[in-house]
């Protein structure tokens, strides 16, 4: 064989072994790497090839890898779908914070209590969020110590929330959580709860006062005054009349609120029953050189507890006639509509400060400029009871020294 020969024997043996090379080599390795920066992108559905040559072994172990590593971020996933889901339903709001302070997750709760969308408060700072150097100690606290920590705030508005800071252990940037529990309800309760034992102390104390002072002066003598005993006994007997009143009132509130007292439904002539009620009212107006005027007409028959929506009505025109000064006005006006039958008692009187509107309807709550009244401070109570129990709603609007206007809207049954 000549040299010649022996040169292109070598350039093709050399040529064969490199695309033996290329083929088992070079090219399952470009697959490879393809493959794995694929995955370092976060693709982690990549595969490669699995070549027959020396790289199988590299293959198969790369595509094990990326499919346990798929795995464990689907389940990951799955886990954090799981908890954002978990803290989404909650009706307490939730914020999870790094060590920085910065909100990295809010749920739906937190967008409600702050009116902010959670996308706005992402990436913001907590103190962002909530400016209060209490709960940002105890974030700090949480964060540096691992200790839980609860601090209770009020707000503007008289809103309260109590905000507990917890660690979280291997939560990656998850550092702390901060939980809110909106108490704005149950410190009105207890507010509410306080006053009503305050009012219903000083409602007691007056006429037990009254006849307490009655007994002691018939006893050091004027018993023997058949005049000034007479007069000591009728006043005794009218505070005896109030506290008759007062627990009367409350037991019927207690009862209609357990439902001891079920509707007694009736076919009722709506523009009648308000007729009697006025009527009834006449004189006492009368009384006070007070005009007295009743608006309704066409209201046709209802299916209502009439002893109850009557007594509602005549509470309201005696308030309205005892805070009207003299020559005033009150007017009842009524209409219906499709859906409900709508009365309204409207006066000109002294009004009622917007800080009492929201509570008048508490049972024993007074207004200030009526505390030195008589009644029993039931009545509001009584009328919202009434109406609440046919399903409709009462509401009051009212402007100081303008009069008030009490609306009771009951719906039509059907």
């Amino acid at each position: 064989m000549s040299a010649l020969g022996v040169v292109l024997l070598v350039a093709v043996l050399a040529a064969l072994a490199g695309l033996a090379y290329y083929a088992y080599v070079v090219k399952p390795l470009r697959r490879i790497e393809a493959a794995a920066l694929a995955l370092a992108r976060g693709d982690f559905s990549a595969r490669t090839e699995t070549p027959t040559g020396p790289l199988r072994g590299v293959a198969e172990s790369l595509n094990a890898t990326a499919a346990s590593v798929a795995s464990a971020v689907a389940a990951a996933s799955q886990e954090r779908g799981r908890l954002a889901a978990a803290l989404n339903s909650s009706v307490d709001a939730f914020a999870a914070l790094d060590r920085d302070g910065r909100v990295l997750f809010a749920n739906v709760a937190l967008e409600q209590l702050f009116s902010r969308r959670a996308d706005e408060v992402v990436g913001q700072p907590f103190v962002w969020l909530l400016a209060d150097e209490r709960v940002m100690e105890a974030f700090r606290a949480s964060r540096d110590t691992g200790a839980r920590r609860e601090s209770l705030i009020e707000r503007p508005g008289k809103q309260y929330l109590q905000v507990v800071t917890t660690p979280i252990a291997n939560g990656g940037e998850w550092a702390v959580l901060a939980v809110f529990h909106d108490l704005t309800d149950v410190k009105r309760t207890e507010e509410v709860r306080r006053d009503f034992v305050a009012n219903v102390s000083h409602e007691l104390r007056t006429p037990l006062a009254g006849i307490k002072s009655v007994v002691e002066t018939l006893a050091d003598g004027a018993i023997n005054d058949p005049a000034v005993a007479a007069d000591f006994l009728k006043r005794a007997d009218a505070d005896v009349d109030r506290l008759v009143q007062m627990v009367e009132e409350l037991l019927e509130l207690s009862r209609i609120e357990s439902g001891d007292i079920p509707l007694a439904l009736a076919p009722t002539d709506v523009a009648s029953l308000l007729a009697s009620t006025v009527e009834r009212m006449q004189p006492q107006a009368e009384r006070r050189n007070q005009t007295l005027r009743l608006d309704a007409s066409d209201l046709g028959m209802a299916e209502l507890d009439g002893a109850r929506i009557e007594r509602a009505v005549l509470n309201l025109v005696q308030n309205a006639i005892k805070f009207t000064p003299e020559g005033g006005s009150v007017t009842v006006t009524a209409e219906r509509t499709p859906e409900a039958i709508v009365i309204r008692v409207s006066d000109t009187g002294s009004g009622i400060d917007p800080d009492d509107l929201p509570r008048i309807f508490e049972r024993f709550y007074k207004a200030d400029q009526s505390r030195a009244s008589g009644g029993s401070g039931l009545g509001l109570a009584l009328v919202r009871h009434a109406v609440e129990s046919h399903g409709g709603t009462v509401q009051a609007e009212s402007r100081l020294g303008e009069g008030s206007t009490f609306t009771l809207t009951i719906p039509v049954r059907r």
